[in-house]
């Protein structure tokens, strides 16, 4: 394609405010915010698989109170029937001894009992506290969260208006571009990023990172100076200037 040398003149303006906004795109992404966030992301995560675990044990730990309670509850019961009838002469005489042995064996399994729900509550207790101090630091790690992300929108201020601006000019200097060559600029930068457009000054290359051999440069130079050069081999534009 053909394009007027003040046209191709565009793309080296082009290629410097794109170049600009990818060095300041980088410093965003490089930000130590990042890993910070990344670092307490993957906290919140962890406690919140442990928060699950810990709400199964809680759970647990309620339900083997709740049977002890019903356990005691049956044993008292029954304890307290058979003392009943023994007090109000309901039992034979015959079996006053083996209920007295029945009667010692429940107040010994009521006092296991009463131990094993003491146990079972204090465990209880424990993961109720685990389950809040996990809710606590969830907290904290959110307020972490929102701090860091003030601390980055407060050190990007100045960046992101750079690329706002930057933005705004890209826009309007496109809008200069005749038609076409937009689409020839978009398609050396896929295929070469930065290095899309190279500056050829007085048959010198001044391009950092580019480089054009011998052969190539006599090319350039015999080349019409409307023709809108691409490189034999890497498909970069070149742009002439003195």
């Amino acid at each position: 394609m053909t394009f007027a040398p003040k046209d191709q003149l565009l793309l080296l303006e082009l290629a410097t405010l794109d170049k600009r906004a990818s060095a300041l795109s980088h410093t965003r992404e490089s930000h130590p915010t990042h890993e910070i966030l990344r670092e307490l992301a993957g906290r919140a995560d962890d406690l919140r698989r442990a928060a699950v675990g810990q709400s199964a044990a809680i759970a647990d730990c309620e339900r083997e109170v709740a049977q002890i309670e019903a356990d005691v509850e049956k044993v008292t019961s029954r304890r307290a029937l058979q003392q009943g009838r023994i007090e109000r002469n309901e039992v034979p005489l015959r079996d006053v001894t083996p209920m007295q042995h029945e009667i010692a064996r429940m107040t010994e399994r009521l006092s296991d009992l009463e131990e094993d729900q003491l146990a079972a509550e204090e465990r209880l207790e424990a993961a109720r506290a685990a389950l809040t101090a996990m809710h606590n630091e969830a907290t904290a790690i959110a307020a972490d969260v929102e701090a860091a992300k003030a601390r980055f929108t407060e050190d990007m201020g100045e960046v992101e208006q750079e690329m706002r601006q930057l933005q705004t000019e890209r826009e309007a200097l496109v809008a200069t571009f005749p038609a076409g060559l937009i689409g020839e600029y978009d398609y050396a930068v896929q295929r070469n990023g930065a290095l899309a457009i190279i500056e050829v000054r007085d048959g010198v290359v001044v391009s950092p990172g580019a480089h054009l051999s011998p052969a190539e440069l006599e090319a350039v130079r015999l080349a019409p100076a409307d023709e809108l050069y691409w490189t034999e081999d890497t498909y970069q534009i070149v742009v002439r200037t003195s």
